[in-house]
Formats: structure tokens, sequence, C-alpha cells
């Protein structure tokens, strides 16, 4: 809709309630409405122009539109004692307000205008406005000229995506990732169809597209229907308010489709404003342990939703999953040129002037950059290693590739780096770690897929010929490298009298002899238990273990 010809156009400015509370939001939500209807004063008028802002760290301008209707609605009010009740049910006397009804042409929920480029074009002003005011789901008066406005219209055409975390957005559209790499790394809940991020600017949708029945997903037109979340109460659940309210937090809405543990982005989607749910269907009952004579339907939202950009499913014929890539997430941002870019210049000043690695040193920020990088070093090869470890064609020169520059994984008490490999004339170690004592500790790689890591030759399970030999072969080492114990102080200084032997052999998922990964850990942890200098550990435990310790040093967001 237009404004009244001759009219003055006014501006005004919505805060998205990005940090609201999921009941504080569901109170605008009981009808199941996107509330972009929202207070207006008295000089607005239809046509006038609205600014989103989003606030927090990655905010900035994420959505443009106008008001395209203004209506007039009653207000609830008190009844006080004493009050004549013909009086209270006049329609004369019955207070009103205004609601305006916003329609957002230009989403630019996942690439915000900052502020650096608003004050750039002359616009600190939105900037200013947003942080001023403390006015909540109402409009606010914006003081911005014809020319700005225009201009405002052309910055957003021209937005591009943000490269710095939290607002940075690292998968590309077509890209298998495993969904609970995805919430270690942005947060929100791996059990349910929609949620928020919880650690990032984002809504997700997880699409089951081997759904039967009413809750198969379908493209009707450019409106995919997509079941929510299941839930019991009329009001929006948790869930569900996630994907319904995500024009009203200002953040993206990321859709994924799902197979097993696997899901793939397809890219970025908008629920229809105009009619967010196509229909409701009854999925079940939900029984409680604690009542069991209570019991209540289970219904699911079929929600309409506007692919914004990325993968074009609805004309694709053929299985989506098929010949996508897969990656591995970080909390770095994928466009790393600018990062490069920031690391020379900070090198070619050091080296021009000693004096200021003196001085980054003691701050804490020199600190946290020297972690960061080392984390995504970390994580980038335990993802390389995982793939290798899962695949039965890789050879052990393969995992010594790697092994050799993630000594970190066999413990936090050996130095970075190996030492010298070949210390008696007839053997080479796979690897040779250090500890800072001057100790040794080897490491003898094998492959991974064993298909007899365990055997059962009565009734239990003890490990196979390939794992005795290869730790006989540890304890070959451990002989001829005592014996050679004085040389090879004086030599290498290395001190060997108290060396130890890592094994990695196998993966409990390759092998072909019914055992359970429980049985094959009890075999190996068995024949431990009667080894001295040598200890033999799966790939796929040697992988679980390191990722459990990675975990645990994850940095709070």
């Amino acid at each position: 809709m237009t404004q009244s010809k001759g009219k003055h156009m006014k501006y005004w400015l919505l805060i998205a309630d990005y940090k609201s509370r999921s009941y504080d939001l569901a109170r605008d939500f009981k009808k199941w409405d996107p509330p972009l209807s929202l207070t207006a004063g008295p000089g607005t008028t239809v046509g006038d122009g609205v600014v989103l802002w989003r606030g927090a760290r990655g905010g900035g301008v994420v959505a443009i539109g106008t008001i395209a209707h203004i209506t007039e609605e009653p207000v609830e009010r008190l009844l006080w004692p004493g009050r004549a009740q013909d009086q209270e049910d006049s329609a004369d006397s019955a207070p009103t307000r205004l609601k305006a009804a916003i329609n957002f042409g230009r989403l630019m929920l996942a690439s915000p205008l900052p502020t650096d480029v608003l004050s750039a074009a002359g616009m600190p002003q939105v900037q200013k406005s947003a942080r001023s005011t403390d006015t909540k789901g109402g409009l606010i008066e914006l003081s911005l000229s014809e020319s700005q406005w225009k201009e405002l219209l052309c910055l957003a055409d021209r937005v591009q995506p943000p490269t710095t975390w939290p607002a940075a957005w690292n998968i590309p559209p077509g890209s298998i990732v495993q969904r609970l790499n995805l919430h270690e790394v942005y947060g929100g809940n791996s059990r349910v169809t929609t949620c928020t991020s919880g650690k990032t600017p984002n809504a997700f949708v997880f699409i089951d597209i081997d759904a039967e029945g009413e809750l198969a997903p379908h493209w009707d037109e450019s409106i995919l229907m997509t079941p929510g979340h299941g839930q019991t109460r009329s009001d929006p659940s948790e869930e569900n308010l996630a994907l319904l309210a995500h024009q009203r937090r200002g953040v993206p809405l990321r859709g994924f489709i799902t197979r097993g543990s696997q899901c793939l982005y397809i890219g970025e989607f908008a629920v229809d404003t105009e009619k967010p749910v196509e229909r409701w269907v009854i999925a079940g009952k939900r029984t409680y342990r604690w009542a069991p004579d209570r019991e209540e339907e289970v219904r699911r939202p079929i929600f309409r939703l506007r692919q914004l950009n990325g993968l074009p499913v609805s004309t694709i014929d053929t299985d989506p999953f098929l010949q996508a890539p897969s990656m591995g997430l970080s909390l770095l941002p994928s466009n790393d040129q600018p990062a490069e870019s920031v690391v020379r210049n900070l090198l070619n000043t050091l080296e021009r002037d000693p004096g200021v690695a003196a001085s980054l040193g003691r701050l804490d920020e020199a600190q946290v950059l020297a972690a960061l990088m080392q984390r995504a070093r970390r994580k980038k090869d335990l993802d390389d290693l995982q793939r290798k470890v899962e695949d039965p064609s890789s050879s052990e020169a393969d995992f010594q590739e790697l092994l050799q520059r993630m000594t970190w994984l066999f413990g936090g008490e050996f130095l970075p780096g190996t030492a010298r490999r070949n210390l008696t004339p007839r053997d080479q170690l796979d690897l040779a770690l250090l500890r800072p004592d001057g100790t040794l500790h080897g490491v003898e790689l094998k492959q991974a897929n064993i298909k007899r890591l365990v055997v059962k030759p009565r009734s239990h399970f003890i490990v196979g010929r390939e794992v005795h030999e290869a730790a006989s072969q540890a304890m070959n080492y451990l002989r001829e490298l005592d014996e050679r114990r004085s040389q090879i102080l004086v030599d290498f200084g290395v001190d060997i009298r108290r060396a130890s032997f890592t094994v990695v052999i196998g993966h409990r998922n390759l092998t072909t002899t019914g055992a359970t990964p429980e049985e094959i850990d009890e075999a190996i942890r068995t024949y431990n238990s009667h080894l001295s200098r040598v200890s033999v550990i799966t790939y796929d435990r040697l992988v679980e273990d390191a990722q459990r310790a990675f975990d645990l040093s994850t940095p709070e967001p």
C-alpha cells in the first residue's frame, strides 16, 4: 500500500526481541500469527518506512519494510469497584489503540547492515536511536531524510555476509554436517525439529525427507510445507516458537534436511507471515510415567516456509545426499582471507620491531588468539583423522602423516613434535615422542581395517593375532632400545631406560567377528592389564578420547 498523495513519509525503528525469553514472546503468539502488527503512535500512517534493528554482536539493520495497514482495536482494562456496569460496557467509553501491520520487503537477517557501514553512509542516528531507547514491541520515530532512506535501500541490496563470530555462517548450501557437530558449534537441541541456535543469532528447522503420509514435507509452488515439533498444548511450544518468531527476533531461519545422524544444509527460509500454519496433524499420544491414566494428544503444525536462498531442493529429482560433500565445523569463519592479511601484517611488524612481541605477550587477547588458533588447527586435524579412520582403505602411511603433527592425542605430558625415529640400526619407530625429562615414548601404527581384531575361541573374547603381533613388535623395540641405552644416551641425549610404547590398531566398527564395542574394549583392557610398558588402543577409541578432551576444553561462548 502507498501513502496518501502529498503526505510526508515518516520513518520508524523497531527493535528485534533477539534476547526475549520464550514465555515473553509466547504471549504475543497465542493465535499462531507472527506478530508483525505492533503498537503505533498517532503520527503513524500507511506507507511509512520501518527499519528492524537487531542488537548485540554481529547485529545491525536486519530488515526494511513499510507499514501495510493500520487498525484500531479495543484495549482490555480493569473493572473498578462501584463503577456502573452499563458505563463500562459503553462502546463510546471503551479505550482503543492503533496497531500497525508491517510488511518487510527486504530481509537481511543473515547479513545485517552493520554500524560502521551506517556511520560511513552518514546515518549514525540509526544506531544511536536503537541504543538510547528502552521501548519494546513498539515503533520509535527515526530521523531520516528521503535521500537517506533511498541510500539505506541501496546499502541493503549490496550488503555482504558477516565474517566474524557469532554472526558468521560457515556452512555452504549443499554441504553435509554431523548434527551433533552442528549443535556443538552453534548450540541448540539435537533432538527437536525446530530450535534456536543458543550460541549464535540463528534459528534451525530440520526437515525429514524420508517422512511419509501427512508428515511428509512437500512443495506447493514456492512454499515448503514441513512439520514443526510435536506439542500437546494450544499455545506455541518453545521449539515451534523458534520458527514462528524468527523474524520478530531478527534472526535467519536455517533449513536442513536430515537423514540419520547427518543433516544437509539447504539454505535460508522465512516463515509465511500471512499464513504461517497450513494445518495441524495428529502425530500420536503422549503418556506420563507419573500419571499412567493421563493421555494427551500430540499435534504437529505444518508450517509454510519461503526459501530465500540456497540449494533449490524443489527442483532436484535425485537424492540430495548423493555426492554431497561432508565438512567439519569450527568456531572460525569460513572466509579466512581477511585473517590471513592481518596475520601477515602482524608478522611484518614483529620482524621490524621485536619489542612488539614482548608487549603482545603481556596481553590477554594475544593468549586468547594463540589458544583459538591452536584449537582450530587441532579441530581440523581431528576431523581429518576421523575421516581417515572410517575409511577402510586407509594405510599406515596415511595415519602416520596425520599423527606426526598430532602428538597431543597421546597426552599432554609429551613435548610438541617428534624425536629421531632411527635410534637403533635395525629399527625405525613410527612415532617417537619425548617427555620433558628426556624419556622416550614410541607409537606403533597399524591398519584400522583389522577384521579379526578380537576372536572368541571359547567363552570370552581375546585379542586377535594381529594385535598380539603388533604388541610383540613393540616389545622387541623396547628390548633393542634397552640393550643400546648407554650409546643412545651419548649419541642422541635420549633416556630410554623408562621408555614405553602405544600400539594403535584396528577399529571397533570394522571387525567382523560379531563382538560389540564393549566386548572389544573389555578384551583389550584385559590384555593391557598384563602388559607393563606397552599399551594397545584402537583408532576409534583414540579419536573418541581426544574428542572428549577437546569438548571439555571448549571455551564458554
